[in-house]
Order: structure tokens, then sequence, then C-alpha cells
């Protein structure tokens, strides 16, 4: 968004009024007991709000408080978009040499200290920032309909969304096209909104379908999103004929595959399916339940069509046949199998072997500037991602940065190696932020602001315990 003069927004402001059985929703600030000092939540807010024991409430009273609660909510997210922006002013006007640099370094730093203060990756804290300052500078009127618990924070995201898809070279319609759209979120769910706006969007947007097109195929892209139990998501943004396309000959070739004597269901086979034709796995490639390795061929250079680089943490003794799961980084857990199919023969996996018992992973000093191969991948292994709080960027894709720099003093070691990503090496090296690494894995951080924030390594892979848990 270019930058624009923010326009003046209240600093305080009053929850709306409800009628529900749940207590006042503004107040005296509750007194504190003689010599005790208020936190900081009680020095910036200036109420209190109580909800009454629902215990006699029937079903119409309790519904009406969940409305009053849902209301409350909007009320406290409008409030939050006007405290992100207005810390966003402060970091660009207050912080050296933010003003003079770049816009993105500004909103970058803005992220960092929000992202680690709220445990929010640095991505979600800026779209927060981003969704914050279009509804306090730009859609002011979506801003008050949250502000009333007209809306909730959803359809607000979703209104911003969709108005801004339109170019702002005809104020009356983009001021039209906001008012018709919050008149349409306070009706609907957020699904049933984004299918209606979808739709006026067309009739309004002064750039034919055909054109837009052209400019949004240039950000087509895939990538993963780890899940639970060994899992993860494919996502792809594709043209929509290309997606109807693709599934159209995944969902055929699927199809052919029923029969009387085949067990999978068709939302099975399609899955197995996409995994044959991207990983040439066979015509016949199967995952039944409960089973992680596809029948077909699984020659050490074609393991699933598995080509990346990836770390596998493989404790000794899953290697002998025992039944400890291994680590695959960036996604968690996977069956013990899998564990010692990737570590005995895939050459595009690095194995790093665990103690049976105590689960300590190998390490090494070293005394030279750079940094030797062993010791890179157990950093990289010790820290899975960027250490910055709140950062998710894989370790592998991370740069290895001295904690104590080098030219100070700092040695090339275990205890003083850390992963960071590009983005907050840059933050470290030009001196907005800082980090201390007291043991081995543990870094402290201490924000632009002055906030500390201390974060520890996830611990390696455990043995299991003598007996199973009860559940």
């Amino acid at each position: 968004m270019a930058d624009t003069v923010a326009e003046p927004y209240p600093t305080t402001a009053t929850a709306p009024a409800t009628t529900a059985p749940c207590g006042p929703t503004t107040a005296t600030k509750k007194a504190l007991p003689s010599g005790e000092s208020a936190p900081l939540g009680d020095s910036v807010l200036t109420g209190w709000v109580s909800l009454a024991a629902m215990v006699d409430s029937d079903a119409s009273q309790t519904l009406e408080v969940m409305k009053a609660l849902d209301g409350l909510r909007s009320w406290v997210d409008a409030q939050e978009a006007k405290a992100v922006t207005h810390l966003w002013d402060l970091i660009r006007t207050e912080c050296p040499g933010v003003e003079e640099a770049a816009q993105d370094l500004g909103r970058t730093l803005t992220a960092s200290e929000i992202g680690a203060a709220l445990r929010l990756p640095d991505r979600t804290a800026g779209a927060l920032i981003e969704n914050s300052e279009f509804l306090v500078r730009d859609y002011q009127s979506t801003l008050r309909a949250l502000e009333d618990g007209k809306i909730t924070r959803r359809h607000a995201v979703a209104v911003v969304g969709e108005a801004i898809s339109i170019p702002d070279t005809v104020p009356g319609v983009c001021a039209g096209f906001e008012a018709q759209l919050i008149d349409l979120a306070c009706e609907l769910t957020v699904a049933k909104f984004s299918y209606q706006a979808v739709r006026l969007r067309e009739t309004l947007h002064p750039e034919s379908i055909t054109v837009r097109r052209r400019k949004a195929i240039q950000d087509r892209r895939v990538y993963v999103a780890p899940d639970y139990d060994g899992m993860a998501w494919l996502h792809a943004f594709l043209p929509t004929e290309q997606v109807a396309g693709i599934f159209h000959r995944v969902d055929t070739a699927a199809r052919h595959l029923q029969s009387a004597e085949e067990s999978r269901t068709l939302t099975q086979l399609r899955a197995d399916v996409l995994v044959d034709v991207l990983t040439s796995a066979g015509a016949t490639g199967h995952i039944a339940d409960g089973d992680s390795n596809p029948t077909g061929p699984k020659d050490s250079g074609a393991f699933w069509g598995v080509q990346a680089k990836v770390f596998v943490t493989v404790p000794v003794s899953t290697l002998l046949g025992g039944d400890v799961p291994g680590e695959l980084e960036g996604y968690g857990p996977i069956d013990p199998e899998t564990a010692r199919r990737l570590a005995g023969h895939a050459p595009s996996f690095t194995r790093i072997l665990t103690h049976p018992f105590t689960g300590a992973r190998l390490g090494a000093d070293a005394t030279t500037y750079r940094v030797p191969k062993d010791l890179q991948d157990a950093v990289r292994v010790r820290d899975r991602t960027c250490r910055h709080p709140g950062c998710n960027r894989l370790a592998v894709f991370c740069e290895l940065d001295h904690t104590t720099p080098w030219a100070s003093g700092g040695k090339t070691s275990y205890s003083n190696l850390a992963a960071l990503c590009k983005r907050h090496h840059k933050l470290k090296s030009e001196g907005y932020w800082h980090y201390r690494q007291p043991e081995p894995g543990m870094i402290i951080a201490i924000s632009p602001a002055g906030h500390t924030y201390v974060t520890r390594p996830d611990p390696p892979p455990a043995p299991p315990p003598e007996e199973p848990p009860p559940f």
C-alpha cells in the first residue's frame, strides 16, 4: 500500500452497550489492595467487564450472552487495529534510521515487535499490521462497523480484502462498494459473503477479467503446510482451468480404479493417484490404512520422488528395529519404518543419529570462522527453525549466525551459533535486535523496544515410556 498520511483516530473508545445479563460493560476500575501496583494492562484499560453466573439462565438468555460477547470481541479487535497502527507510526518515527530507510524496514521491525509480544509468526504479525492499517486509514466505515459489533473480525478482513481488489481510480465507486460489502457482511456468514462479494466485484471492477487474470497468473505458486500424525497439506495456486483439469484427471483415474475388490474410498484413491503421478511411484501405487509406504519403486535414487535435502532424525534404537518415532525436519514425527527407510535408502536425506536413552544429538566445536559441515548440520537440527521469537522459517533455509560476533571474540562453536533467517539476521546485523546464548540452544532476544524473549529448541525425540500412557 502506498505511504499515506494517517487520518486522526481516537486513542480511547467505549465498548458497545448491551442488554445481555452479563453484568456491566463499563465500570469503575477495580481497587487494588494497599501497596499493590497495577499490572500493565490495568494501567492502560479503563474499566472491567463481568459475567454473571449462568446457572439460572435459560437458552434465550444464554444466546444473548453469546451475542454480547461476540460484540465485545469485535470491539476489542477494533481497538487492537488502532493500537497496531499507532505502534507502526511510533516505530516509524522513533526508531533511529527507520524513517530514512525503506518502508519495508519499519514494517519488518513492527512485525517483529508484535510477533514476539503476541507469540505470532512475523508473517501473521505482518498481515495484522496490513489489515489494521487498511481499517484505520482507508476503510473507517468498516472499522466503525467492527467497533459497533455489527461484524466480526473475519468479516472485516474479508470486506477489506474485497474492497482493496478494486482500484481507487473512482473514489465514489470504492466508497459505494465498501458500503454494500458492509451491508452484506452484517447479514451473511463469511463464506456466503465472499461468494456474493465476488459477484458484486465483477459488476463494479473497472478492468476486465482478462486483464486481471493476466496479472494474477504471475502469482501462481505451490507450498506445503505441515499437519499432525506424519501428514501434510499440498496447496497450489493456479489458474482455475488448470486446477479443474488436474482434478478431473485425478478424479477420472481414481474412478477407473474403483471395483468390488477395491477397499479404498474415492477420496483415498484420488490422493493415491496424485502421489503416483507426481512421484512416478508407478500406476499401482497404494497407501493402505496404517501404512505410510506406497507400493511401487523404492530404489535409493527415487524414493517417492523426493529430491530436496532435508534432515531426518532417527534414534539408533529405531535403526536397529525399535519402535521409537523418527522426526522429519519441518513436519514432525514420522513412523519408525519410514524413518528407517529414509535413513537407509534416500541419499537426499541427511541422517542425524541420537542416543537411544538420552536423545542427545551430535555436536562439535570449531576454531575458525567457517562453520564445518557436521557442525552446520548439528546446529540446524537442534534449532529446526529460525531462532527469532515466532519465526517458523526452516533452519535448513536459514543462515548460521555467530551469537557473539566473530570480530568480538565469539567462537565458531555449537554454543555460539544459531539459525537466523535472512530477515532477522539483517535486523541483528543492523543493531535493531540483540541476541545472547547463555547455554547451547537457549536464545535470549532483546527487541528494539527493550522487551526480552527467551526461546529454547524443541527437545529431540525421546525413548518411549516404560508403560504406555493411560489414553
